[in-house]
């Protein structure tokens, strides 16, 4: 899980891009990273998860108070939420995951059998 604070600070020195990008991650956050930006997204990119499929021109709802986190639209187009499910659905079928980065010793070990750090990132 990356440390997301050079991203943050990269978009919140520059005055175009902190009006405009908010940073949606499965990454974390040391606590000292500015501007709109959320983390921990689960389920994980490596996983599959709706994070991984996300496409240039994807729309994301982002309402705090009501903790909602969404796509609502595809290719710049607004879409109902069954068209967003489609193309969810097509994108995954699609996806293929990242080849695992180590292939021996105890990393390789850990990373074939950890759960997800939401869950608390033992082994199973």
């Amino acid at each position: 899980m990356p440390e997301m604070f050079y991203t943050t600070e990269a978009i919140s020195s520059d005055e175009k891009l902190s009006a405009s990008i908010a940073l949606l991650t499965d990454g974390r956050f040391s606590g000292a990273s500015k501007g709109p930006a959320i983390g921990h997204i689960s389920p994980e990119a490596a996983e599959g998860g709706p994070i991984a499929l996300l496409e240039y021109d994807d729309i994301i709802e982002i309402d705090i108070p009501n903790r909602i986190l969404q796509i609502i639209g595809v290719n710049g187009q607004l879409c109902s939420m069954e068209e967003v499910e489609k193309t969810l659905i097509e994108r995954k079928q699609k996806w293929i995951p990242k080849q695992a980065k180590y292939d021996s010793g105890i990393l390789s070990i850990f990373s074939k059998n950890a759960v997800a750090p939401m869950k608390g990132g033992y082994m199973e």
